[in-house]
């Protein structure tokens, strides 16, 4: 009895060693930190590589251009291209304005981690929300949100839980939905000043823009809808989208 108590006792200790949890050196060892891919970036602006984490814990990066407290957050959409560098131009062109301007890839974009649960794969306002406190953490004092198409949704969804609250919100060609996202109703919640862009040739974005300026109840929100068929960032081809963008963020920004 004795012996095969023994060997019990045995077997239980080997099958514990076996599944035995890696300790917090051995995890920390396999995570390796994110590496920016894209070439669109200089290596002068590499060295202000921003790796941080969304609200839910996913590993994003991104890049910030610029000093100073009045912080701007660009979003990217999802495709054309699919990652920061469809806002790296026009990021330098508000950096050299005085802006701190932060660029990131969303989750499952470009050099970004990818979310481990399967109801979290599409959170891209998470991912605004991570940012927004990423800007706060180093002096941020003023921060407009400003996204397009997938990251338009996405910055119109976090604004309302935005703690402390962002200073103005731009939308270049925002879906009513976005995977499990209900823009629309996360808008109805948005206080902060609200600037809706679309053009009329690109529906459904151009009807979706109405529907998202009427359900806001900013007091102060403006819709533009301008002629052509651009979407997203390439809205600001047009001399008075851009000079409307501009205007909306320098009124909205901290002195």
């Amino acid at each position: 009895m004795r012996l095969r108590a023994a060997a019990g006792l045995i077997l239980l200790l080997a099958l514990l060693a076996s599944t035995r949890v890696p300790g917090p050196a051995a995890q920390t060892q396999r995570v390796k930190p994110l590496r920016l891919y894209e070439t669109c970036v200089t290596r002068d602006e590499r060295r202000h590589v921003l790796r941080f984490k969304a609200s839910d814990g996913v590993r994003l990066i991104g890049v910030l251009l610029g000093n100073g407290p009045r912080a701007v957050t660009l979003a990217h959409q999802g495709g054309g291209p699919p990652n920061l560098c469809g806002w790296v131009s026009y990021a330098r062109t508000l950096a050299a304005a005085g802006y701190r301007v932060l660029v990131f890839d969303h989750r499952g974009y470009g050099s970004s981690g990818h979310a481990s649960r399967s109801t979290r794969v599409n959170r891209v306002d998470y991912d605004v929300l991570g940012a927004t406190r990423a800007l706060r953490a180093r002096g941020a004092t003023s921060i407009v949100l400003a996204g397009a198409s997938l990251g338009a949704g996405a910055v119109l969804s976090a604004a309302p839980r935005a703690t402390p609250p962002v200073n103005a919100v731009i939308s270049l060609s925002s879906p009513t939905r976005l995977f499990r996202i209900n823009v629309l109703n996360a808008v109805r919640a948005v206080r902060a000043p609200v600037l809706f862009v679309a053009s009329d040739g690109d529906s459904p974005f151009d009807e979706q823009a109405q529907e998202l300026y009427a359900a806001c109840p900013s007091l102060e929100k403006r819709l533009m809808i301008v002629p052509g068929y651009d979407h997203g960032v390439a809205l600001l081809l047009d001399p008075q989208v851009r000079a409307t963008v501009e205007g909306f963020i320098a009124g909205h920004s901290g002195a």
